[in-house]
């Protein structure tokens, strides 16, 4: 009994969510299932049936699963197979459910459906369709995908992607979209990482994870309900050409934006399923992969765009201009003391919309990749920070959005709140007030009582930012604590 469990909970992990294996998931006719959901029942059925009669521990479905491994592992050849099968006809029970050959076994099997597509380096792709369709086969996580719509409080809190501007936004613009509450919102994620840790830099991997925000906030983050999409190996990330990577995952978007027939079986009826991706998350070098902006340089700041403020100092850049962002009675824009000097009068810069991003690259031209290329010098001006055209500009709704990209929250909240805690704290060995920032201020010319004083051969550091009364650090921990991410476009 605990054999067939496993076996029919390989057939929900192939296909895609993780709801309990029992007799829910078999259909109720009221309307005939597409091809689609009939294999995936077909499965299940298989998955509880005996191999023959009075066979407790091996089902019709793992006796060829665990076969066709066995042959795998030991390379047996297909003719080894069809004999084997003959003899096992031979010794079992009359109405066993042996396959009759290599073939019939093959047919039966559980399948990951996924295709290698040849470019730099060998990537693997795992389409989406399939897996998005099968949430709605199982009559549990088919209610679940409602959620957002039927069961979501709406008071004005964000605790769910779907009570966001952005969200309500996409709504707007594409009510035909919107008028179905089973279409699938997605989130995509990716971030590279190193197979090995710090024991080799010449291998990195790059994942590309589909999340699906129909469900409620404790199920779509869970690792069940993750869609891995693409899987990028190689001796370096793919950097700026990672467009080239997911172009077949762009192509099936494109037509998962035109609908495909998938059945429900909570209403028990076929509908057209529509997908779109809301966003993307990643931390900042990624985010100028995906987006074709260059987080490096004088207009790294892609919220800011051209009119980000930037100085250089000594051997780097520093951007400047905060202030501008905050309101402007904020009592922070009059802080000469604290800050620069001065008082700060700017606003803050205007977003750049879909059709902003669209102008900016119309003279860019076409962008070739491949390691070892470069932007070209004569390129046009406007295009400021640019290095291409996003790929995902080729979904129909991608300039719609509101907000294409995010910044996690591990890279804002976490990494930024302890570099100010440590700077503030004094915490010895990770405070970032060195010699370097001390020699900065000289160079701006500000907060002269915080220069370092030469001593003979010895440089003395007077007392600086984290030379702060209990009160003050106080306030500085409570507003590190109340820190939000900010948007990011």
């Amino acid at each position: 009994m605990l054999k067939k469990m496993i076996f029919t909970g390989m057939i929900h992990d192939a296909y895609g969510y993780a709801n309990t294996p029992d007799a829910n998931n078999l259909p109720h006719h009221n309307e005939e299932p597409n091809l689609q959901a009939q294999k995936f029942y077909k499965l299940l059925e298989d998955a509880e049936t005996e191999l023959y009669l009075g066979c407790k521990n091996v089902s019709k479905l793992s006796f060829v699963v665990r076969l066709l491994h066995l042959k795998c592992l030991n390379h047996w050849t297909n003719k080894s197979m069809d004999d084997l099968l003959s003899f096992f006809k031979e010794v079992l029970p009359v109405e066993s459910f042996v396959p009759n050959s290599f073939y019939e076994a093959k047919k039966m099997e559980v399948k990951r459906e996924w295709r290698q597509e040849s470019s730099y380096k060998v990537m693997r792709h795992f389409p989406i369709k399939p897996r998005l369709q099968r949430l709605y086969m199982a009559r549990e996580t088919a209610k679940k995908m409602r959620w957002h719509k039927e069961e979501r409080v709406d008071d004005g809190i964000l605790r769910h992607p779907s009570d966001a501007m952005a969200w309500k936004s996409f709504d707007e613009k594409h009510p035909s979209f919107s008028a179905e509450l089973r279409n699938v919102r997605l989130g995509l994620a990716c971030d590279g990482f190193q197979p090995y840790g710090n024991m080799s830099s010449n291998n990195s991997i790059w994942l590309v994870v589909l999340v699906p925000y129909n469900l409620p906030s404790w199920d779509c983050m869970k690792s069940e309900y993750f869609m891995m999409t693409l899987l990028i190996p190689g001796p370096k990330c793919p950097g700026n050409d990672i467009d080239v990577y997911l172009q077949p995952m762009i192509e099936e978007l494109r037509e998962l934006w035109e609908g495909a027939e998938t059945y429900d079986a909570h209403s028990k009826s076929n509908f057209m399923m529509c997908a779109a991706i809301m966003w993307t998350i990643n931390d900042f070098p990624a985010y100028g992969n995906l987006s074709g902006w260059s987080t490096k340089g004088k207009f790294a700041c892609p919220c800011c765009h051209k009119d980000t403020q930037s100085i250089s100092l000594r051997s780097k850049l520093c951007y400047m201009g905060h202030r501008r962002l905050l309101p402007l009675d904020h009592p922070w824009r009059k802080n000469r003391r604290l800050f620069d000097g001065k008082v700060e009068k700017g606003v803050a810069p205007n977003p750049l919309t879909g059709d902003d991003v669209l102008m900016q690259l119309q003279g860019l031209g076409n962008v070739t990749f491949g390691k070892g290329q470069k932007r070209k010098r004569n390129a046009p001006n406007n295009a400021y920070n640019s290095k291409k055209k996003s790929i995902f500009f080729e979904l129909p709704y991608w300039k719609t959005l509101l907000l294409r990209h995010n910044l996690d929250v591990m890279h804002i909240e976490k990494n930024v709140s302890h570099n100010i805690l440590s700077i503030v704290m004094n915490v010895d060995g990770k405070t970032k007030d060195t010699l370097k920032i001390r020699y900065d201020l000289v160079d701006l010319g500000i907060r002269q009582g915080s220069h370092p004083i030469q001593d003979g051969n010895n440089v003395l550091l007077p007392a600086a930012c984290y030379a702060l009364s209990s009160e003050e650090k106080l306030k500085v921990c409570n507003f590190l604590a109340n820190l939000k991410v900010p948007d990011a476009f």
